[in-house]
């Protein structure tokens, strides 16, 4: 509850108080996001130095893509530009900045004067009427207003930093849906050569049947395992179309055809620094979220400085002109102050001061997360490509080794079907494990890439200072705020 007290005031301190309002007013600050969008635009390099992700997002979002026609060759990079272009998400990341720099604005600008006019008729049968004009502008705007600016500044970054750490996010996911098509590729490929060698089995036991050298039972077994890897066949061909069509999805392309083929490496190479010591220090200067994080304990700072302002009295000053039914006027300086007695603002600093210690717990459990997940990814970085090149250097040799020595000595009768078959699947097998270990290799990489802030390069990755600069919409000059 407040209370409201109404008087005249001297003339020269309301004639001061209106000037200093109408100077502080509107017209200072521009609609214009531009500064912001660059800032999100260079923030978001990290993620390939290829890609100008302004130059994407000038492009229509369901239009066609300069990066990729849809029907060549698909490489990391170009998946990349197309789902920077063509994510809806990224976009609506771009949309709330737009809309942050607009609230930012609005912050900015003093509450609108009130103006009351009246007119009266005369009842005492004397000739004129009464008539009164009357204006009101607060000033608690004055103190007021620097909390909002603050806290619509904060939130302006922090739109800039999520819109930025959302593209971050879209492109691993790009990248690592771009790996497991490649991986459908190579096990494809595996599936359709373990069907080749299987039918040449079947076509070598046929020829022993027949010469009676082996029993029927044999061919039987030798057709059932060439059928069950046309089985595997068919499941790779879906899986392959089902991982293009998941890729497709995040590039903001769902119904394009899916008869191109990936070309890359599974996994590229990275220059991924070994100590963890570096990677824990680029998470903690890198990550966007993080940045975000320390804006959301910026903005209800300023909202506490708001609060606290609630224990001041609302002013306002005024200006009134009066007629009566005698013609006499008079002109009236007013001041109008609101008391807070009852609604003192403890309870608003109360609220802010436990959303502060709550913003600041937010802080820190997003610093915690960044480091538990730099070191989770790259371990498991470090396992999967540990465990390829072990497939590589070492079992994928022995088992094609073991597998070519053990159809020789089938042919000239040494050894049965048996270990034929055997050392058949072993070898593809160990091909199947291997494009596995690759594949989660490189998911790890993108992790642990994501987890440090979307690039391995410190100059890259750094999270950008960010100055929020009022526009003036009249002469293009730009005064900081």
């Amino acid at each position: 509850m407040h209370i409201s007290i109404i008087g005249s005031v001297p003339r020269f301190v309301t004639i001061h108080a209106v000037l200093l309002a109408l100077l502080m007013g509107p017209g200072c600050a521009s609609l214009d996001p531009d500064r912001e969008l660059k800032a999100t635009a260079e923030a978001t390099r990290r993620v390939s130095e290829n890609i100008d992700p302004a130059e994407a997002w000038s492009l229509p979002v369901e239009g066609e893509s300069p990066a990729w026609n849809g029907a060549d060759s698909l490489t990391y990079e170009a998946a990349v530009a197309v789902s920077l272009q063509g994510n809806p998400g990224i976009r609506r990341n771009l949309a709330v900045v737009v809309e942050r720099r607009a609230w930012y604005v609005q912050e900015g600008l003093p509450p609108n004067p009130t103006v009351g006019f009246g007119i009266g008729i005369a009842v005492d049968g004397m000739s004129g009427a009464p008539m009164m004009v009357q204006g009101l502008q607060m000033l608690s705007w004055l103190w007021k207003n620097p909390h909002r600016v603050a806290a619509a500044e904060a939130e302006l970054r922090a739109a800039v930093y999520d819109a930025a750490f959302g593209c971050v996010d879209v492109t691993m996911r790009t990248r690592t849906q771009m790996a497991a098509v490649l991986a459908a590729q190579d096990l494809l490929r595996y599936d359709l050569t373990y069907t080749d060698i299987t039918d040449q089995t079947v076509r070598l036991v046929e020829a022993q049947v027949e010469a009676g050298e082996l029993p029927a039972l044999e061919l039987d077994r030798a057709q059932l395992e060439h059928q069950e890897a046309i089985e595997s066949v068919v499941a790779s061909e879906y899986s392959l179309e089902q991982a293009k069509l998941a890729l497709l999805g995040t590039m903001g392309r769902p119904t394009d055809s899916t008869s191109w083929v990936a070309a890359g490496e599974l996994p590229p190479v990275w220059n991924i620094p070994d100590d963890e010591r570096t990677l824990l220090e680029l998470a903690i200067t890198g990550r966007l979220d993080i940045a975000s994080a320390r804006e959301a304990v910026l903005k209800i700072q300023a909202e506490l400085g708001l609060a606290e302002t609630e224990k001041f009295p609302e002013i306002g000053i005024g200006l009134g002109y009066r007629r009566n039914a005698g013609d006499r006027k008079s002109v009236s300086p007013e001041m109008k102050i609101t008391v807070p007695i009852l609604d003192n603002g403890d309870p608003a600093i109360a609220i802010q001061t436990a959303r502060l210690d709550a913003a600041l717990m937010e802080l820190l459990a997003t610093i915690e997360n960044a480091q538990a997940g730099v070191l989770t990814s790259l371990s498991r970085y470090e396992q999967s490509r540990d465990r390829a090149r072990l497939i590589r250097t070492q079992q994928l040799k022995i088992a094609r080794t073991a597998q070519q020595r053990s159809d020789a000595a089938f042919r000239e009768g040494v050894v049965d079907l048996n270990t034929l078959l055997m050392t058949q699947r072993q070898l593809i097998a160990v091909e199947r494990n291997l494009v596995l270990q690759e594949l989660m290799t490189m998911e790890a990489m993108c992790e642990l890439r994501t987890s440090v802030g979307g690039s391995f390069d410190p100059t890259l990755d750094a999270a950008p200072i960010i100055v929020i600069e009022a526009k003036s919409s009249d002469s293009g000059q730009e005064e900081s705020s």
